[in-house]
């Protein structure tokens, strides 16, 4: 189902939370002896609205109408709400041992020897603000992978080979 919010979000100002950048989290992520790639499921919709702003969020179906009672994908301020949402709920984390951007978490291992103590904390943080993850996107200890479309590594940061492509295919 798609539910076009045009008119809503002509009338919602800008957020002014500002995403990170993503050269910085990719820079911080590299060097790591192990990553851990955590992807929360369907993150817009694992913030509640609140009760006044539901009736904003109304539709109409041959059923009746409903009202989404979590936020919606295509609302102006959606990317900056779930960035600003999980920030606050890392925040004791981000940068030491956890990047996140939006919906994609990064759990970095300096040291193997730190592997289960960073885990814990960033699951029981997820656990209490009840963060749910994607488990068949999750990857977890790697020594490298894809992060925001570069392929990060103990050794740094390589290009990755699937966005390079059209750039180094043999032309006719």
């Amino acid at each position: 189902m798609c539910v076009d919010y045009t008119n809503l979000n002509k009338h919602c100002p800008k957020a002014p939370f500002v995403l990170p950048r993503i050269d910085e989290v990719v820079d911080s992520t590299a060097g790591c002896e192990l990553l851990f790639f955590l992807d929360c499921y369907s993150s817009y919709h694992q913030i509640s609205l609140k009760p006044d702003d539901q009736i904003n969020m109304t539709f109409i179906t041959p059923f009746g109408a409903y009202c989404y009672t979590t936020m919606s994908f295509g609302l102006k301020n959606a990317g900056a709400t779930c960035q600003h949402a999980i920030q606050a709920y890392l925040k004791n984390l981000i940068p030491k041992t956890v990047e996140a951007y939006i919906d994609d978490v990064v759990v970095k291992t300096h040291e193997a020897d730190n592997l289960i103590a960073d885990l814990e904390a960033t699951f029981a943080t997820l656990n209490v603000y009840k963060w749910k993850l994607n488990p068949n996107k999750c990857i977890f200890a790697v020594p490298s992978g894809n992060l925001l479309g570069n392929i990060i590594n103990r050794h740094g940061i390589e290009a990755n080979p699937d966005e390079t492509v059209a750039v180094t295919a043999d032309s006719p």
